[in-house]
């Protein structure tokens, strides 16, 4: 009769679930309970570590529904560069009129910079006249470039495109005119990779023509690899050639190093800052010259064509 009464339970349809899902529950307990034993914590810790893994699994697809990367996303400029930079200007350093402001602590100095190169400041596509998908550029006589990434590796250390930079100060320049607002960057000189051998001497020699030095090297997987080895695609890894796809490029400055930060269309790109800034950058490293000596220079370079 027992037999015959299971045989009919379990091939009905609402309690062979129920007895199905018994058995589940019954397995699952046994299973957590020799979980706990083996990891020596107790029966809720095991439910508290599973259901912490779930919900976070969850919030990390959730957000990576919403707030995935901007790889594809197509971003759109309609101001022009000396617009949208006094806009970044005016809200990484706020409270003050016409004139400059040094900054001298990591912490302020991260934070502004954060603020004033926060993304997106590269743009897939730009429309108006003055518009332009990289509307802001760091500027030191020839070496002008767009900047398109900025990262705080450390307290006393940013990585702003591939540059790692020992930031000493910064000095926020507002201008009577939105269009000349720039920011002093001057930095330490950073330690050598130890990848190459330099001379003092050539070291110094190089500083006194040019006012830097820079070394280039790559990164792997947080190992540092040699320039040449960066363009080879390939590296001497424990003695063996390792191929280094998704390898960064880096550099480091071995001496002091300065710089500015302003709109691609500000007054200082223009041939005559190109030509002299290099001899002004290199005073001010050597205190030759005032800073107020090095704003005035720049006060008189008029509005940029391209911005009219």
């Amino acid at each position: 009769m027992i037999v015959i009464f299971f045989n009919k339970v379990w091939h009905d349809p609402v309690w062979s679930k129920v007895i199905a899902s018994g058995l589940v529950f019954l397995i699952t307990q046994v299973f957590v309970f020799g979980i706990g034993i083996i990891k020596k914590i107790s029966y809720f810790d095991v439910y508290k570590g599973f259901f912490s893994k779930i919900f976070k699994k969850s919030k990390k697809n959730k957000s990576s529904k919403y707030f995935n990367t901007t790889e594809n996303i197509k971003l759109e400029i309609n101001e022009s560069s000396t617009i949208f930079f006094d806009e970044r200007f005016c809200n990484a350093f706020p409270g003050f009129g016409a004139g400059y402001r040094w900054f001298n602590t990591n912490s302020v100095i991260n934070n502004r910079l954060k603020i004033l190169l926060s993304s997106p400041i590269k743009f897939n596509k730009a429309n108006g006249h003055g518009v332009t998908t990289d509307p802001i550029w760091w500027f030191r006589g020839h070496s002008s470039l767009p900047i398109d990434s900025f990262e705080i590796l450390k307290r006393k250390k940013i990585l702003m495109n591939s540059d790692e930079l020992n930031i000493e100060k910064i000095a926020a320049f507002r201008g009577n005119s939105y269009f000349e607002d720039f920011v002093y960057v001057q930095c330490f000189s950073d330690t050598p990779t130890g990848l190459y051998n330099y001379d003092k001497s050539s070291i110094e020699k190089h500083f006194n023509l040019y006012g830097e030095f820079r070394e280039y090297f790559g990164i792997y997987k947080r190992k540092l690899i040699s320039a040449q080895e960066y363009e080879d695609g390939s590296a001497l890894i424990k003695g063996k050639p390792i191929k280094v796809d998704g390898a960064k490029c880096r550099t480091r400055n071995l001496t002091k190093y300065n710089f500015i930060i302003a709109a691609k269309f500000s007054p200082y790109n223009c041939n005559e800052f190109y030509r002299d800034s290099q001899v002004y950058f290199l005073q001010l490293l050597k205190d030759e010259i005032t800073f107020d000596t090095f704003v005035t220079w720049l006060k008189k370079f008029p509005k940029n064509q391209e911005n009219n």
